[in-house]
């Protein structure tokens, strides 16, 4: 990909969860990424949060460390 069409298409990505962060209700964008098996009491996680004036972004992802209980 060409320099300029990787800008562009990063800079489209950025303004997309911008404008999803804005249209939110409470004005931050959450993406949750649940990949942890149900019966795993306490899975491993990564959580991070980034809020910029009025926008914010969460972001939560989940995961077991043992796959064959």
């Amino acid at each position: 990909m060409e320099k300029g069409r990787r800008k562009f298409v990063m800079i489209a990505v950025v303004a997309a969860f911008m404008l999803a962060a804005w249209a939110a209700p409470s004005h931050q964008a959450r993406i949750e990424i649940l990949t942890h098996d149900r019966q795993d009491a306490n899975p491993h996680q990564m959580q991070a949060a980034i809020k910029v004036g009025m926008i914010g972004f969460s972001f939560l992802y989940t995961w077991t460390s043992k796959l064959g209980r």
